[in-house]
């Protein structure tokens, strides 16, 4: 079977051994990533290399960026997150590619936002400012873009997925900030309303666009919004299914519409409306925190197994960085016990592979999904 083969065949619910596995949205950072390429004896550059070495199953894709030139940070004050080389002010007006939430000395564009009227006022992005036929990942220069047909014929072998982060509530609070979001939450439930709306407004159609271009090549339509504490929900879930629920229902819709699986990335304790989301669609839950409150992957099995696949849950916070090789080996067996009976699971960490994870655990990691037979 190819990688592709087996995504599907587990998506489906047949039980595939090797269990299928990915390298979380297919990457690595910088320091382990150097280390592994040495180890494999591969280029600096040979990302795909990497990517099979790792056995990887899975090859993820975006639209390219054509829109108005965004602004860079140049006051040398703020590291950029990784998977961004640099910080800039990105299409929604936050800076931080993605990841403001991360830096509380840069300005939020609806801090002082008080009144719907004022959210109206922010210059949202348009859908237009992106290629959706030219394709490549996140970790990719802009010259690595190429027709959609050709990236889906280049990597017909395996479940090709289309999208990554694209938060709703996560977004909300990278424009507000943490502290005054959360407070908005409380006091201007009406402001954080608007917001929302616009929001999932603008991945409504970048979402549909994006599926049109790529039907027939893509396998899996996939969003990202963390929206989670690893305690439990950061607002009360009637809330939560009063703003956001809808607009995940209608984006899901349009994976369906297109042919592909809808795919959402959810860190954190998100059991509390994990039926929600399987009911508006969801058939893919990324990165299963298995740490965190009430995700015991026992009980999501048995509750969710059947109607979901689940990608993730070796841990990142504790056993892959602190275990030893035989704790992480351990770990993969019983994720792959649990998760692996009746098929729906994709192997995987609970997020990117980091510079804090000895190589001796990544490798042990890997060989034992790849050996590993219940």
């Amino acid at each position: 079977m190819t990688p592709k083969e087996r995504v599907l065949a587990a998506m489906n619910g047949e039980e595939v051994y090797p269990i299928p596995s990915d390298v979380f949205e297919n990457g690595v950072h910088p320091e382990l990533r150097a280390k592994l390429l040495c180890h494999f004896g591969l280029a600096e550059n040979d990302n795909e290399g990497l990517l099979k070495s790792l056995d990887a199953h899975i090859r993820w894709c975006r639209p390219l960026y054509i829109g108005p030139p965004l602004e860079e940070d140049t006051s040398g004050k703020h590291t950029p997150i990784y998977p961004a080389l640099k910080i800039v002010k990105d299409i929604w007006g936050t800076w931080g590619e993605g990841a403001a939430t991360y830096y509380d000395g840069l300005p939020r564009p609806l801090r002082d936002a008080e009144t719907v009227a004022d959210v109206e006022k922010h210059p949202w992005p348009n859908p237009d400012w992106f290629d959706y036929g030219r394709v490549a990942w996140i970790l990719d220069a802009p010259e690595d873009y190429v027709p959609v047909a050709e990236w889906g014929k280049r990597n017909t072998n395996y479940a090709r997925l289309a999208g990554g982060w694209s938060p709703l509530l996560a977004r909300v609070m990278d424009m507000f900030g943490m502290e005054t979001g959360l407070t908005n939450i409380a006091e201007r439930p009406a402001v954080i309303e608007a917001t929302v709306m616009h929001i999932g407004n603008f991945w409504e159609e970048y979402y549909r666009r994006f599926a049109r271009a790529g039907r027939g090549h893509f396998e899996i339509l996939a969003w990202g919004d963390d929206y989670a504490s690893q305690q439990g929900l950061l607002l009360k879930p009637e809330m939560w299914r009063k703003w956001c629920l809808p607009v995940w229902k209608r984006l899901f819709a349009i994976a369906h519409e297109n042919g592909m699986k809808a795919a959402l990335h959810s860190c954190g304790s998100v059991r509390t409306v994990l039926g929600d989301l399987v009911d508006a669609g969801l058939d893919i839950l990324e990165n299963i925190q298995v740490m965190a409150v009430g995700m015991d992957p026992t009980e999501l099995k048995r509750e969710f197994g059947k109607q979901l696949t689940f990608y993730g849950g070796m841990d990142t916070q504790e056993t892959l960085p602190l275990g030893s090789p035989d704790d992480v080996r351990c770990e993969a067996r019983r994720l792959i016990q649990i998760f692996g009976e009746g098929g729906r699971y994709i192997f995987c960490t609970t997020h990117y592979l980091m510079d804090d994870v000895p190589l001796e655990n990544a490798l042990a990691m890997h060989d034992e999904i790849k050996q590993y037979r219940p």
